[in-house]
């Protein structure tokens, strides 16, 4: 897990330049193409998890989530791959129709770290997802990212996703953050 302190905040063209990437990241998993995200847009040294959140009292000082703790999602490249090869045989079931699904990344903050190559960007989202005739649900969250530029792009080597609901009334999460 990269657990880069957040520095300065990036200048007005490395932000544009990193909220590009995100919109292009989810027109790619918005367009169903997943093998394209995964190969451009993923570090293979990727961690991509989604902790389970307890809500606690103020007094309550325990550690925040650890990524050796109960999680939603804890892929690393391997992982990732086998969701979106299974995705391409059409026997996901859950996805078969595919749903319609649409991702809104708003909140872009990019910040420098210690690493020159290396940017923590935190960002929220909204995801709506329409399956079949009446199947609707929404996620909201945010997302704690750390990207590596590669060439004139980035890639994802950390994604922490935290959904604001406790529980979500969605039948299945398959579906990227």
């Amino acid at each position: 897990m990269h657990n880069l302190e957040a520095k300065e905040r990036v200048s007005m063209q490395l932000h544009y330049d990193v909220s590009q990437h995100y919109f292009h990241e989810a027109t790619l998993l918005q367009d169903r193409e997943f093998s394209q995200w995964l190969e451009t847009c993923v570090a293979k040294d990727v961690h991509y998890w989604m902790p389970v959140v307890e809500r606690r009292y103020v007094k309550d000082k325990r550690l925040e989530p650890s990524p050796n703790d109960m999680a939603i999602f804890n892929d690393n490249y391997d992982e990732l791959k086998q969701r979106v090869g299974r995705l391409g045989t059409g026997a996901v079931w859950m996805e078969n129709p595919p749903s319609s699904v649409r991702y809104l990344i708003t909140n872009v903050q990019a910040f420098h770290t210690d690493h020159a190559e290396e940017l923590v960007v935190l960002s929220n989202f909204v995801i709506v997802r329409n399956r079949s005739q009446l199947e609707h649900s929404e996620h909201v969250g945010c997302r704690r990212d750390v990207l590596r530029k590669v060439g004139d792009g980035f890639q994802l080597v950390s994604r922490k996703i935290t959904l604001d609901a406790r529980v979500t009334e969605d039948k299945n999460l398959y579906i990227f953050f």
